[in-house]
């Protein structure tokens, strides 16, 4: 399983065990979805409980804080690219930050933007070229 996948099922259902261990690319999805959830302009409490879900031990205010630095930076696209060389895994990335979108049932055109720019980047639609 890789860790897009391992990233859904946490959070798709608290039941599931969480998130074991470190992976290279943990800080770049966490990045991609923060950009996500900030996108329409706020990160809900079903966002909020989301990024809780594939943070155990962390503190709401720690959380927040975590959530804040990641926004203030630039989202790395290329990094992301680079830290999933697997297409399944790079298309499972894409599922969950689409998947992300929808929980405030409304897709805004900043979340749209990002898709795309994400569809890109991994290269995910024919004639695709990451950057």
């Amino acid at each position: 399983m890789g860790r897009p996948t391992e990233f859904m099922s946490a959070l798709r259902d608290p039941k599931n065990k969480p998130l074991q261990g470190k992976h290279p690319a943990d800080a770049a999805l966490r990045s991609l979805w923060v950009h996500v959830a900030f996108a329409d302009g706020r990160v809900g409490d079903a966002e909020l409980a989301l990024f809780q879900a594939v943070s155990p031990g962390v503190s709401r205010d720690e959380l927040l804080l975590q959530i804040a630095e990641d926004a203030a930076r630039p989202m790395d696209l290329k990094a992301l690219a680079a830290a999933l060389p697997d297409e399944v895994d790079r298309q499972d990335t894409f599922m969950l930050a689409s998947w992300m979108v929808g929980q405030d049932d409304r897709v805004h055109n900043a979340e749209a933007k990002i898709l795309g720019e994400l569809m890109r980047a991994l290269g995910l639609y024919s004639g695709a070229r990451p950057d």
